[in-house]
């Protein structure tokens, strides 16, 4: 009986070793494969790019540079001046939420300044159940400030109480930001501008509207995760590796001819280097494991998925509403972020929703099967322009990422210099900053700006002068919001 049960046990031991080598061997020949398709493709659509209608790069996370933005609004203007071509406004929409009177009140200002900007978009508020219910000791402040942002424009203005969305046993300041996802539900719009209204707004921000209309999400990248070997990295992927020019103006030119010839642009635009998001070693095996396990599929929290080093940012975010989507984070991927401790709307995004490389493996799926029905979803947008951090103003780390917010290129002129920009310059031409900068919190936080000047110590500064220059802006931006804040009447 027992030589029996020794025999069995070295037979089911054999077996599971024949199927574990005959598993390895299949995944060794899928992923040799797979990396041969990617290598041919990738040369196929660098070398092909330029004849290409209809056909899109599934390999690549693509971003657009704010000359290209630009270039495509200036475009869609010009029909309607010359052409004819209307624009149905209430189609599109800047969409904030609030939770708390202070957030109320930053909708107020940005709604108000938007107006003043003179968008005509929909301005369209997510506004808390729970803070206008007559239990709230701020609940007669806050109806008053929302009649205000309705008397902004009757018709322009649309506000929308929803339930908010709380993390179980979580006090921290992001306890309730997951009742932002309800964004991708507000489907009565084409597509919708999503802003966190705790930023400075410096412009109105109507030519994002205009991207590719094939693009669901486009945002700004959390660089502040990104280090210089990260950099070198990323412009030695672009230089050497993909045998590219890092001279932005050789793709914002070439893209700006095809826009005016209304030719494809997706495969001209510049590529976000794989390093940032990829083992570009064996990139056939990391988008393979990139997949869902059986365990998450059925719902249940594994920490398993990891989103890349490049994230997307969710402070602002250009969304074609779906209930599809909306339906997916309600069923599937919100419960798991409600189980899992320090996971928020960002993560949700970035580690499932919106995931780098789990993207391009069910792009590239997609693309084998059905190469003329496959159309990307994702874009990166300049952060220099759409998300920048009021830190970043002080930290001088992140000055060489704010000149060249397209990852792995640089902007220079004809003669390979960079342009004489200074960092005022940079910051004028934001049009959103947020207010991050840790461990000051936000600016309603403090009585007055002198609670926070930035100050600069003559004894510690290298350079005196240029950190006065620094501090001015840095007090500016903060002073600037504080002055609005008194318009709320709080």
């Amino acid at each position: 009986m027992r030589l029996v049960t020794k025999r069995k046990l070295r037979y089911l031991l054999f077996t599971l070793l024949l199927a574990l080598i005959v598993s390895f061997t299949c995944n060794a020949v899928v992923e040799s494969q797979l990396n041969k398709e990617i290598k041919f493709y990738k040369v196929y659509f660098e070398q092909k790019k330029d004849g290409l209608q209809g056909i899109y790069n599934p390999l690549a996370i693509k971003q657009i540079p704010e000359e290209t933005i630009d270039a495509l609004y200036a475009y869609k203007m010009n029909k309607v001046a010359k052409h004819g071509e209307t624009i149905d406004w209430s189609k599109f929409a800047y969409v904030n939420y609030a939770t708390d009177i202070d957030y109320l009140c930053s909708t107020f200002i940005m709604f108000q300044n938007l107006k003043r900007y003179g968008t005509k978009a929909k301005l369209h508020l997510m506004v808390s159940n729970q803070m206008l219910s007559p239990d709230n000791e701020f609940s007669q402040s806050a109806n008053m400030l929302l009649q205000r942002i309705r008397n902004l424009d009757p018709e322009q203005v649309v506000v929308k109480p929803v339930e908010s969305t709380y993390k179980p046993n979580d006090q921290s300041e992001w306890k309730d930001s997951l009742t932002k996802l309800q964004v991708f539900n507000q489907t009565e719009y084409d597509r919708v501008i999503y802003l966190d209204s705790d930023a400075e707004l410096k412009d109105s921000m109507d030519e994002l509207f205009f991207i590719p209309s094939y693009i669901k999400f486009a945002a700004p990248l959390a660089y502040w995760f990104f280090d210089d070997k990260d950099l070198e990295a990323a412009y030695h992927d672009v230089k050497v590796a993909e045998k590219s020019p890092i001279n932005l103006a050789r793709y914002t030119d070439k893209l700006s001819v095809r826009i005016k010839k209304d030719q494809m642009i997706y495969n001209h635009l510049p590529n976000l280097p794989p390093p940032l998001f990829l083992n570009t070693e064996n990139v056939a095996q990391d988008i393979i494991n990139s997949r869902p396990s059986l365990l998450q599929m059925l719902g249940v929290p594994t920490g398993g998925s990891q989103s890349s080093k490049a994230k997307f940012a969710s402070t602002v975010m250009v969304i074609n509403p779906s209930s599809d989507t909306y339906e997916e984070i309600i069923h599937w991927l919100l419960p798991q972020v409600l189980k899992s401790k320090n996971k928020f709307d960002m993560d949700l995004i970035n580690e499932e929703l919106y995931n780098m490389r789990r993207t391009i493996y069910y792009n590239f799926k997609l693309f084998r099967r059905l190469k003329t029905e496959y159309l990307p979803e994702l874009l990166v947008l300049p952060f220099g322009r759409y998300g920048l951090l009021s830190g970043s103003i002080k930290n001088s780390d992140h000055y060489p990422m704010i000149k060249n917010d397209v990852l792995g290129y640089r902007r220079l002129d004809t003669d390979g210099h960079e342009f004489p920009k200074t960092l005022e310059d940079y910051v004028k031409d934001c049009k959103y900053v947020h207010f991050s900068d840790s461990p000051i919190g936000k600016p309603w936080n403090y009585g007055s700006l002198e609670d926070i000047k930035c100050r600069v110590d003559a004894e510690q500064s290298e350079n005196v002068e240029e950190q006065k220059e620094v501090c001015a802006l840095w007090n500016t931006l903060y002073s600037s919001h504080m002055t609005n804040r008194h318009l709320c009447m709080l």
